[in-house]
């Protein structure tokens, strides 16, 4: 390989290199800003119940607030799972640029930990950055569940069917 080759080589790696890291930094903010929305939602339900909802129902608000936590919840799973896909594919460039090169740093340093294939060597940091809005998708889809079978309950409770109610216990937590 001659020498300008070699150092344009090298520079594509160097700079492929920075990029990958520019997104993992995007990937570390996009969970710092969907963890603080989370967060904020479940804040507003506290301050809701602690001040009340003047005149509006508290329980339609929990359920839309519960509904925005839900989508929320969600478009940071997909979120996760496209920064996944695109480091993969940074990591696969990577190391089709390392086999130029002198060392290969990458694809050694991927089979050092066992191509994350053995969780004691590696923990795939998806899997344990998915966990928390797989928590917050759970609560906000019980909160909503919940609360809307109450509510659509409550409101046929109020008819009656041949002078016999509906018992809205039977739905949910009554």
């Amino acid at each position: 390989m001659e020498d300008i080759e070699r150092r344009e080589l090298l520079e594509m790696y160097r700079l492929h290199a920075e990029l990958a890291d520019r997104v993992s930094q995007r990937r570390e903010g996009a969970n710092r800003l969907y963890a603080s929305l989370l967060l904020a939602s479940v804040l507003f339900l506290a301050a809701l119940f602690r001040f009340g909802a003047g005149d509006l129902r508290s329980d339609l608000v929990v359920i839309v607030v519960g509904l925005v936590g839900t989508a929320l919840s969600i478009s940071w799973l997909l979120v996760i799972r496209s920064y996944r896909q695109l480091n993969r594919g940074k990591l696969s460039t990577l190391q089709d640029l390392e086999e130029r090169l002198a060392y290969p740093f990458f694809r050694l340093e991927w089979e050092f930990l066992g191509k994350g294939d053995n969780k004691r060597r590696y923990f795939r940091l998806t899997q344990a950055e998915a966990v928390l809005p797989w928590m917050f998708l759970a609560l906000w889809s019980a909160v909503v569940l919940v609360l809307s079978c109450q509510y659509l309950a409550r409101i046929a409770h109020r008819f009656t069917v041949s002078g016999d109610t509906v018992d809205y216990r039977a739905c949910a937590f009554g």
